[in-house]
């Protein structure tokens, strides 16, 4: 099963659209220059409690269907999912470990073979869904800005 990239690409940006409003009132910043239809990405800068900066990518080929691929890089995107580019406190994989983070199944060498990737939008026991990218957004922001440093 797959999601044709003309489907994945316009729901990106509409909840982009959403997201937009959330990450300008908590200080993140979303770069969609290069979102595409063959290059589904984008970045956001997040900032850490002592305002260390931290970037991430978000992969999201066959969005909505399957979360994105959510991986850490440095400022030039040329480095990525080094311990040393990740917040203090995720997985020392190193991963975030959510089920809205593809690098966190199993088949894509993450720690949770325990997860269907097609179940990633449901309700986790003692937590609420969290179903888009908005949502994946404030969630990691939440976790982000309470971080004291960088993993390595």
């Amino acid at each position: 099963m797959s999601v044709p990239s003309e489907v994945s690409l316009a729901e990106i940006q509409a909840q982009l659209v959403v997201a937009a409003g959330f990450a300008a009132a908590t200080e993140l910043e979303i770069d969609a220059s290069m979102l595409s239809l063959d290059n589904p990405i984008f970045y956001v800068r997040f900032l850490g409690k002592n305002r260390e900066v931290f970037y991430a990518e978000f992969d999201c080929r066959e969005f909505p269907l399957y979360p994105p691929t959510i991986e850490f890089v440095d400022e030039q995107r040329n480095q990525r999912g080094l311990a040393s580019l990740y917040p203090a406190g995720f997985h020392p994989t190193p991963c975030v470990c959510a089920r809205y983070n593809r690098k966190a199944y199993s088949e894509r060498g993450g720690p949770h073979g325990d997860w269907r990737m097609i179940d990633w939008q449901l309700a986790t026991p003692g937590g609420g869904a969290i179903d888009s990218l908005a949502m994946i957004l404030s969630d990691l922001h939440s976790k982000i800005s309470n971080a004291l440093g960088r993993m390595g």
